[in-house]
């Protein structure tokens, strides 16, 4: 927040932008409630379950896959609200989730490459930070065979689980460390309190909803991962004439 602030970055609209995120993100996160929601999603808590394997979230957003999108336009034609193909790779992204959901159903339908998805906000969220860690570049290397193709599906899956795994260790270690003192806590302990917000389904789902537009602009500002450099890289971008 310092370094990005105003005062001491000049008066860049980017800059500035990326500040006021940076601010919108410490109050999520601040936030005991929307901070749990994030939790859940992206598989930090223990209660968590894996949106892939969750088939009671409604599956109202849309996401392409840009492994395999082609830079047609077609979406972009029907669904131009929705729908944007980016000037530096040439493929289509959704940009906004409010759109005539008939009409992204027709792009769903005429894609020649079924590269765009119904998915949950829960799913988008997991899908966008996977994005994030790839290097991206123009469609055009990728038509002519030099680019790698992978399942962005399943590398969201896997780092989840991944992430599961690990809150799983730590309560058995913890377990077993508390094993023998008089302090020692049952399994059941570390589920912590019943979820209040799942008491209204609408909250809930407003809530994954704005996690999944925060992890697509979040994208916009950390190109290739905030944590860390990208594990999956397409070819050098294509040289402009």
């Amino acid at each position: 927040m310092k370094s990005c602030h105003p005062d001491l970055s000049g008066d860049d609209p980017d800059v500035t932008s990326f500040c006021m995120f940076i601010n919108e993100i410490y109050g999520v996160l601040s936030d005991p409630m929307q901070r749990m929601v994030y939790d859940e999603i992206h598989g930090y808590s223990l209660t968590a379950i894996n949106p892939f394997l969750d088939d009671t979230s409604p599956k109202d957003h849309a996401f392409v896959d840009e492994f395999s999108c082609i830079g047609c336009k077609n979406c972009a034609n029907l669904a131009p609200d929705v729908f944007r193909i980016e000037e530096d790779f040439g493929r289509a992204r959704v940009h906004c989730q409010s759109g005539n959901p008939d009409l992204v159903q027709q792009a769903i339908d005429s894609c020649p490459v079924d590269c765009i998805h119904w998915t949950s906000a829960a799913q988008v969220s997991l899908l966008e930070d996977e994005m994030r860690r790839v290097e991206r570049v123009n469609v055009g290397l990728m038509l002519s065979g030099m680019g790698v193709t992978s399942d962005v599906f399943r590398m969201a899956n896997s780092r989840w689980e991944k992430r599961q795994a690990k809150v799983l260790e730590n309560v058995k270690v913890q377990l077993m460390k508390q094993k023998d003192t008089d302090n020692s806590r049952s399994w059941s302990s570390f589920w912590g309190k019943p979820k209040n917000y799942q008491n209204s389904e609408e909250e809930t789902n407003e809530r994954a909803k704005r996690a999944a537009a925060a992890a697509r602009r979040w994208r916009e500002y950390s190109k290739k991962g905030a944590d860390k450099p990208p594990t999956f890289k397409l070819p050098d971008a294509m040289t402009k004439e």
